[in-house]
């Protein structure tokens, strides 16, 4: 006699759990719309992202350590996530108790739920990331040549400031584009812009001076080193060197992950501490 755990049992009786249930939602007349295990995958697939949240809410729960299966890249998978926690991985076995079968059949029977359906699967939100930039440093000269400030002519004023959250060039280190934010208070374009682009916290690259801006608002900041390096590896704020300088990705990385990981702050401050400038930055007037 065949044991019922043999992998070609096991999976008869997945077919079965799924054909039910999608008679249960769709109807009785409809079938699979695709083979079985393909369609088992999909719906693994979508709803792995929230089986991950469960494995993060598990392990500060329980402050189980996770297997070093599950940590590796690429180690979330289905299967690893299931055996973290306790659940099983096939479709009869995850979902084939009485319990689900008459939950599942409340949820048609649902006249609310009907409207909501969504028809089309919603991904899930896609992590945020900083522009792109050119490979070139020269393309981001050649594209603020022409910028000037629009509220001045003056010489002083064409100082371009790019942002790397949104793509907006603004005026940087000039008093043309004052603008009153914070109770009255007079703060630069950049100080204003960040406070609605990055809720408080900006990524700027001034093009014409080849350094990175940060920005608390109101009233911190600090210059650090650009994304772009010459042939010998070496940074040139300020361009005072004029060597041929190419975006370095590992780089641009590093500042998305400081970005990403809510790290601002902690790198203006460490910046603020190593400092022995005398002279006080006006950082709101940026």
């Amino acid at each position: 006699m065949e044991d019922s755990t043999d992998p070609p049992a096991t999976e008869d009786k997945d077919t079965s759990c799924l054909t039910e249930i999608v008679k249960i939602l769709l109807g009785p007349s409809v079938d699979l719309p695709c083979p079985p295990s393909r369609f088992w995958s999909w719906v693994t697939s979508q709803a792995s992202p929230f089986l991950r949240c469960c494995v993060i809410f598990y392990h500060f729960l329980t402050d189980i350590p996770a297997p070093m299966s599950l940590t590796t890249l690429g180690g979330d998978t289905w299967h690893n996530m299931c055996s973290y926690l306790g659940l099983p991985t096939g479709c009869d076995a995850l979902l084939n108790t009485p319990g689900v079968i008459k939950l599942i059949r409340k949820w048609k029977a649902n006249e609310k739920l009907k409207d909501k359906v969504v028809t089309q699967d919603r991904k899930p939100l896609e992590i945020n990331k900083l522009i792109n930039l050119p490979e070139d440093y020269s393309e981001l000269i050649n594209t603020v040549s022409l910028f000037t400030c629009p509220n001045s002519d003056r010489e002083d004023s064409r100082n371009p400031a790019l942002c790397l959250i949104c793509g907006d060039m603004l005026c940087s280190q000039s008093y043309c584009c004052q603008t009153e934010l914070f109770f009255k208070m007079s703060v630069g374009a950049c100080t204003y812009h960040s406070h609605f682009c990055g809720a408080g916290v900006g990524v700027f690259l001034r093009v014409r001076e080849c350094e990175v801006l940060f920005l608390a608002s109101p009233n911190r900041g600090c210059f650090m080193s650009p994304p772009y390096l010459d042939d010998y590896g070496e940074t040139d704020q300020g361009l005072r060197r004029g060597n041929p300088l190419r975006l370095c990705q590992d780089g641009y990385k590093k500042l998305q992950r400081l970005w990403l990981s809510h790290g601002i702050h902690e790198e203006i401050s460490r910046s603020i501490e190593a400092s022995h400038n005398m002279i006080t930055t006006q950082w709101q007037h940026i």
